[in-house]
């Protein structure tokens, strides 16, 4: 009997992992709704993910200033740790990707090898066009400074077994303290939940949010790890208020498995139209995009519905 039930259920329960483990594909890709009347009077975050980067060179000044422009509700950036332990805001360990020097050639190496006042010699925007080539990494105070609460900042801090980084959370929030009611708008956020408990051993008032993916994951398997091992466990405090999974990852049964646990959900990095207008139908409270303005258009399109 039992060989018989193993024998004729087998079929049925692979369907059935397969169903689970592709669920989020199936709702993006086959039952996802692209209707904004469905949304008409939903509220939800726009967030620009390392500023207007899909318009400007990520993490500078000028991506911040257009981001600004536009009225986004909230600023996401990275930040690193310099040799002399000047925080910068800065996505990549290595320069290669995006720093050239004055001559116009490529820089290479860890961020971390370097000091501050050597990497203001180099430009990190003409990779991106050559109308950029005056943009420098920007150091974490300074990008506060031009925000200034015009919106909210989400920091992230990305992982590294560094020496410098032994009292990193500790100099995020001294900086953070800094700013004019800085509490209030500046986030910090990671899926290293060593430093958001720092940051709170530190000082209690600092916000902050939950990774639950990090960007060089396998989105699907790491959902499945992570939701078991780490959400299962997981309360909502004062603190931790919200989680952040990969778009890839969600559909409306797990993003109300995670209001339901008292979590807001704000995903990423969501850059075309329809996929934006299918997460919102999905139910998360925010998004996160190289192309803020896309979704600053769906809003307005939302309201001009309301009325």
């Amino acid at each position: 009997m039992t060989k018989k039930f193993l024998l004729y259920s087998t079929p049925f329960l692979m369907l059935f992992l397969g169903l689970a483990l592709f669920e989020p594909w199936l709702y993006q890709h086959v039952f996802g709704s692209t209707n904004l009347k469905r949304i008409k009077n939903m509220e939800f975050e726009i967030i620009a993910h390392k500023g207007a980067s899909g318009h400007a060179p990520e993490n500078t000044i000028a991506a911040f200033e257009l981001a600004l422009q536009w009225g986004v509700d909230m600023i996401e950036l990275d930040v690193r740790h310099t040799r002399d332990e000047e925080i910068v805001v800065f996505h990549d360990q290595f320069l290669d990707r995006v720093t050239h020097d004055s001559l116009g050639n490529q820089v290479t190496g860890d961020i971390h090898d370097y000091t501050y006042e050597e990497l203001k010699q180099f430009e990190v925007g003409s990779w991106f066009a050559p109308r950029y080539a005056d943009q420098k990494i920007p150091t974490l105070k300074e990008v506060l400074d031009l925000i200034d609460g015009q919106c909210k900042v989400l920091i992230e801090i990305k992982h590294m077994d560094h020496p410098h980084y032994h009292d990193f959370s500790d100099k995020l929030v001294d900086i953070v303290r800094g700013e004019r009611n800085g509490f209030d708008w500046v986030v910090l956020q990671s899926y290293e939940q060593r430093y958001l408990d720092e940051a709170h051993n530190y000082d209690e008032r600092i916000q902050t949010k939950r990774l639950l993916i990090g960007e060089d994951s396998a989105p699907l398997i790491a959902f499945y790890v992570e939701t078991r091992v780490h959400l299962g466990r997981s309360e909502k405090h004062e603190q931790l208020m919200a989680l952040n999974p990969h778009f890839a990852t969600l559909s409306p049964r797990r993003v109300f498995r995670m209001h339901a646990r008292g979590f807001k959900v704000y995903t990423y990095p969501v850059n075309e139209r329809d996929m934006m207008i299918k997460m919102l139908n999905m139910g998360v409270d925010g998004i996160i995009s190289d192309y803020p303005d896309r979704l600053i258009q769906i809003r307005k399109e939302l309201t001009a519905l309301e009325s």
